[in-house]
């Protein structure tokens, strides 16, 4: 009974994905020059690498499949400005809106925030509690 206990619940364990195991490279060429660098990678479940960089930042395009089927395009540029990605296929996560598009500022807050501005270019100040601080 052990045995059979087993042996149903070794057939019952979930397998690797053989997908991945059968994948064959396509293409694979790689340089290397100090700090400059490029990569062109491709696998024939469509995954493909084309990086490069040096001294200066680097910039590559991504490619693999979505488990619900959809073709992934990422791109980056890294550089001393920072990085930029972008999705020609859409998949990157949009940032929200500003509040001030969903909720406007009122009129009166506007105005209160205006008047504020001009006490404080003609020199009055306030302390931590909101008081006027005297000159």
């Amino acid at each position: 009974a052990v045995f059979v206990a087993l042996l149903a619940l070794a057939t019952a364990a979930p397998r690797p994905d053989s997908s991945i195991e059968s994948s064959e490279l396509l293409h694979d060429e790689r340089a290397q020059e100090g700090a400059s660098y490029s990569t062109n990678v491709e696998i024939d479940n469509g995954i493909s690498i084309a990086e490069s960089g040096d001294d200066d930042g680097v910039q590559g395009t991504y490619v693999f499949t979505a488990p619900n089927g959809e073709i992934v395009e990422m791109r980056l540029v890294a550089n001393e400005n920072g990085a930029v990605f972008e999705s020609p296929s859409g998949h990157l996560p949009v940032a929200p809106l500003p509040v001030q598009a969903i909720h406007p500022i009122p009129e009166h807050a506007l105005e209160a925030i205006e008047f504020a501005a001009q006490q404080r270019a003609s020199g009055v100040e306030w302390d931590q509690q909101g008081f006027v601080v005297d000159n």
